[in-house]
Parts: structure tokens; sequence; C-alpha cells
């Protein structure tokens, strides 16, 4: 299989030659037509302005840095602000922007148009820790003188803007926080007004008073105890009573120990052991007094009789003594019962009631938590609103003005004519590779030798004749107006 030939540098030389006409004809061509385009462009002016933003005058720590917004985020705003519809197309009709596209383009083709000739740029933030920095704001027209009045028309937008929004920002911030504020108050109020009535409601189950309640059941549980010990006493000593009424009853008494020297002996011996108000010498103790009133009444002609009536009535009124005395205790054991009772009921009820004061106290604590939170925030904000006011916050600056533009900043002419240059280059060399690409004919002596397979005997070169040189020149000159028709679609 045949190689594919390699052209040689003389093979490419031969390829200029011959193509000549078409390099320079189209060289010629479109680097006229770049030169036609650079200087045919008309010149545009951009006037500018640099504004500085400037770092609070009061100390760091006294502004609230939750009003410190991102920059490239306030100069979108302000952007958005100033350069509305109604501004722009105010700014249009001002300078009479367009006025040869006005009959042609709609009212939004023209502020389009005036949006893609404003530039808006951030400079960076300075140094770490700084919080000055700067934006630039610029506008581009064929004029300079025009070009400078919107500048500065968009300058003074930028800065009464940036005032307005910072202050209307900071009052309304203050007004929403005071009424939120308000809101959390009275609800904390309402609060506080419910765990107060549940606090009355239920005075008797809080969890403060469990406390007590277990001291005063122990007491009671304690009082009750010694109630029963009483009414135990008292039982025995009613059983005894009826016995010694029964026998006196019959006249009979023949127990020793029931005479007064033995009673008194026996209320001795006793009084050294307890205290006179124990169940024990309280009994001997009546039972000495029903004796001495017995002995002290005066003797008559029945005295057995009269002994026996006595003894009989002596132990009928301890009776009746020791009965009353059951009575109180079985009311006061009913009242330490209700006592000990209620006491349970309430410890019962304290956990429920104590849950329910947990929730009561857990929503007002959140509620007066938020609440300290906005008066917090609502004090930065008034701090804000003063700084704002007094104009002490960050604040935009003019700091270099926009003046008149002496050169134009487009179009660059001399890249406009490189460029050209290059085309023209390019396009040439195309042109002459994509004929040699579709021409099918061999020339040269080595072209022929890698057809053939060898080399020829001799090399005959073109001679020719007279007459023939216009008619080559014609024939070019076709050529190249014909693929000139052919590109441009003449």
């Amino acid at each position: 299989m045949a190689t594919e030939y390699e052209l040689t540098l003389s093979d490419y030389l031969s390829i200029l030659r011959r193509r000549a006409p078409y390099l320079i004809g189209i060289f010629s061509a479109v680097l006229l037509i770049a030169v036609a385009v650079a200087f045919t462009l008309p010149p545009s002016y951009m006037a500018t302005g640099t504004i500085m933003v400037e770092t609070p005058q009061v100390l760091d720590g006294v502004i609230p840095r939750a009003n410190r917004n991102n920059l490239d985020e306030r100069i979108d705003v302000i952007k958005q602000r100033a350069m509305t519809r109604e501004g722009l197309l105010q700014i249009i009709n001002k300078y009479t922007l367009f006025k040869d596209n006005s009959g042609t383009r709609t009212t939004t083709e023209l502020i389009d148009m005036m949006r893609s000739r404003v530039t808006v740029e951030s400079l960076g933030s300075g140094q770490q820790g700084q919080s000055a920095t700067a934006f630039t704001i610029s506008f581009e027209d064929q004029k300079p003188e025009v070009a400078l009045q919107v500048t500065n028309d968009l300058v003074t937008l930028f800065l009464d803007w940036n005032i307005k929004l910072r202050t209307e920002g900071a009052t309304e911030t203050t007004e929403f926080l005071s009424q939120e504020s308000d809101k959390l108050k009275a609800e904390v109020d309402r609060l506080e007004e419910k765990i107060s009535a549940y606090k009355r409601q239920n005075s008797n189950n809080l969890p403060e008073q469990l406390s007590l309640r277990t001291t005063m059941m122990a007491r009671a549980e304690n009082d009750l105890y010694s109630v029963e010990r009483d009414i135990r006493s008292g039982n025995e000593e009613l059983r005894s009573l009826e016995a010694e009424l029964s026998v006196a009853g019959h006249g009979i008494s023949n127990d020793s120990t029931q005479t007064l020297p033995a009673l008194r002996a026996e209320y001795t011996r006793l009084s050294a052991v307890y205290t006179e108000s124990h169940p024990d010498l309280r009994a001997i103790k009546r039972k000495i007094d029903a004796l001495e009133q017995g002995l002290s009444a005066p003797v008559s002609g029945n005295t057995a009789g009269n002994v026996t009536n006595l003894a009989v009535f002596t132990i009928q009124a301890k009776i009746d003594a020791v009965k009353a005395r059951m009575e109180s205790l079985a009311q006061q054991k009913k009242m330490l019962q209700d006592k000990i009772s209620e006491n349970e009921h309430a410890m019962v009820l304290t956990p429920r009631v104590a849950q329910g004061l947990d929730i009561l106290i857990r929503d007002r604590d959140s509620a007066q938590r938020k609440f300290d939170e906005l008066r917090n925030k609502k004090m930065n904000a008034q701090i804000a609103q003063n700084l704002e006011s007094e104009n002490k916050s960050e604040r935009f600056t003019l700091l270099e003005p926009p003046i008149l533009p002496e050169k134009p900043f487009k179009p660059n002419r001399k890249k406009i004519f490189a460029l050209g240059l290059f085309l023209a280059l390019a396009s040439a060399l195309g042109v002459v590779m994509l004929l040699e690409s579709i021409d099918k004919r061999i020339r040269g002596a080595e072209a022929l030798t890698h057809a053939m397979g060898f080399r020829p005997l001799v090399i005959i070169p073109y001679l020719p004749v007279e007459g023939e040189q216009g008619l080559y020149k014609n024939k070019n000159m076709r050529e190249i107006i014909a693929m000139l028709r052919a590109r441009w679609k003449i």
C-alpha cells in the first residue's frame, strides 16, 4: 500500500507562489474590513464615581453587630432600589438618552439598554479587621458630558437610598421588636396570673407544703396513738368500775385494797412514777375523794344502807366520768383520723398539682426568656436607630466624584486592528489550504515520482508562450471574484 506523500519546503514555497493572488487578495480584504470596523465604530466614554463605606465613629462594642449587613448585599439592595424602572426612565427623559432609538424600541428595551450601561463594582473589604471598603458606579455613553451627568445622578441616588434604607430599616426593626416585646410581656403577665390562680385553687396541695403535710401527718399519727392508748386504758377502767359497781350494789366489799389508807398509799406510790394526768392516778384520786366524802357524811340509823348507796353512787360517778372522757377521746380520735385522711389525700394530689404547676412555670420561663431576648434586641435596635439618625454608624461617603472623561474607553482600535491582522492571515492561509486540498493535480517532480514509483528521466519546465500571461491573470482574477462571491453570498 502506497504511503501518503508528504509536502516538502519547496512544495510549500511552490504553493505560496502559485496561490499568491489568493493570499494577497483575501489578506487585503479581511484587513481592510478590520480597519474599517476599527475606525467606524463610535467612541464610548465612561465616567466613574467612587463611594467609600466609612467605619463607625463610636466604639466597636457599642454598635450592635446584627445591624452590620454584608456590603455586597447592601449594595445589591440599594442598586435594585435606585435602578427602578421609574428612576431610569426619568434619567433617560432628562438627558434624552437613546433618542436615535426611541422610535424603534420599546420602553422596556430602552431601560434594559440603560441598565446594561451602568456598572456597579465592589473594590473589596480592605485589611482584616477593618470594615471600611469602597465601590464604584460607572456609566458609559458616546458623549462624555452625558456620561458625567448621568453618573453624578446615579451617585446621588445611591447615597440618598443608603440613608433612606438604613433609617427606615432601623425604625421598622425597632417598631417590630417593640410590638413583639409588648405581646410577650402580655403573655408573661397572663401566665403569671394563671400561676397565681392555680396556686390559690390548689393552696392545700402545693409542692412546697409537702414537707409540712408530712410533719403534720406524723404528729397526728402520734396523737392518734396516744388517744387510742387512752381509750384502751379508759375501757379497762370502765370494766373495773362496772365490776365494783356490781359488788357495791350487793353490799359486798371484802377488798382491803379499796380502803382509804390503802388507796392513799397506792396513790403515793404511783405519784412517784407517773404524773397527775396519768389515768391510774386520776382513778385512784377519784376513789379517794369518794371515800372521803362518804366518811364525812352524817351517820344515821341506817348506816349500812347509806354506806352501800354511797359506794354505788361513787362508783357510778366514776363510770359517768370515764364515759364522758371516752366520748371526748372518741371525738379526738375521729378528728385525728379525718386530719390524717385529709393529709393523705393532699399528699396524693400534690404530684399532679406539681406537674401542672411545672408546666405553667416552664411556659412562663420560656416566654420570659423570649421577652428578655427581644428586649435586648429592641435596645440594640434603638441604639442603631439613634446612630443612624445622628449619622454615626457606617455611612457612604463620596471618595472620588465623577470627572469628565477625556479619552474613550472603547473601542480599542489597536486590539481590533491586531485581531483583524490575525484573522486576515488565518483566512488567507485557510483558503489556500482549502484550495490545495480539493486540487487533485500532481505538481512537481517529487510528487510525480511518489505517484509513479520511479523518477522521471527528464524534467522539462513549463515554457509560457506570448499571450498566456494575461490570460492567466484574468483566470486568477475570475477565480478570486467567484470565491469572494461565494464567501459573502453576493
